[in-house]
């Protein structure tokens, strides 16, 4: 897994590619704690790029959106492809997140 980002209008773009797994979600769980620690707390985290991601990646995310809304913010997903939307919808997660086709969408 690799994590790029980016700014754009006041949000800081998260773009997980590859897996988030057992492997890579402390990895993953860590850069979200630290993002948000360091003040940033209106985040689209684009799913673009993502391949594979198993209960423990979601787990990042839940962690990572209480975070957030404690401090005020918003957490976005954006570009989700039909595998990894089926595995946030099955998990009840979409639920929890406004969901955007795009990066750009999610910032208007």
């Amino acid at each position: 897994m690799n994590i790029a980002e980016s700014r754009r209008d006041g949000n800081l773009i998260i773009a997980p590619s590859g897996r988030i797994d057992t492997t890579s979600s402390p990895i993953f769980d860590r850069h979200l704690s630290s993002v948000i620690d360091r003040g940033d707390t209106r985040l689209v985290i684009d799913l673009a790029d993502l391949e594979y991601i198993s209960s423990t990646g979601l787990s990042a995310f839940i962690s990572a959106a209480k975070k957030v809304k404690a401090a005020g913010g918003r957490m976005a997903l954006a570009g989700l492809n039909s595998r990894i939307r089926l595995v946030f919808e099955m998990s009840g997660f979409l639920r929890l997140f406004p969901v955007f086709p795009n990066v750009d969408a999610a910032i208007a």
